[in-house]
C-alpha cells in the first residue's frame, strides 16, 4: 500500500514539474514576443486555402530562414 501511494506522489510531483515548466515557457515566450514588438503577419489570415503556392513570409529573421529552407526543399524534389 505505501509503495502504490508513493508512485501516484511521484506521479503527481512529475506532472506538476511538467506543468509548470510549460507555463514558464509560454510566460517567457509572451514576454520575448512583447519585448521584440511582435505582430501577426498580414500573409497569415490572407493565405489561400486551396492551393499548393505558399506566401512569401519574409517578415523577419525567421521567415527569411523558412523561405531559404522551403526552397532548397523544392529543389531537391525538383532535381
Amino acid at each position: 500500500m505505501g509503495g502504490f501511494i508513493l508512485i501516484v506522489l511521484l506521479g503527481i510531483a512529475f506532472a506538476a514539474g511538467y506543468f509548470t515548466r510549460d507555463q514558464i515557457s509560454r510566460k517567457r515566450h509572451a514576454e520575448a514576443r512583447r519585448m521584440r514588438g511582435y505582430a501577426k503577419p498580414d500573409w497569415v489570415a490572407a493565405a489561400p486555402a486551396n492551393t499548393n503556392e505558399v506566401p512569401p513570409r519574409t517578415t523577419g529573421e525567421l521567415g527569411q530562414m523558412l523561405d531559404r529552407w522551403e526552397s532548397r526543399a523544392r529543389a531537391r524534389r525538383a532535381g
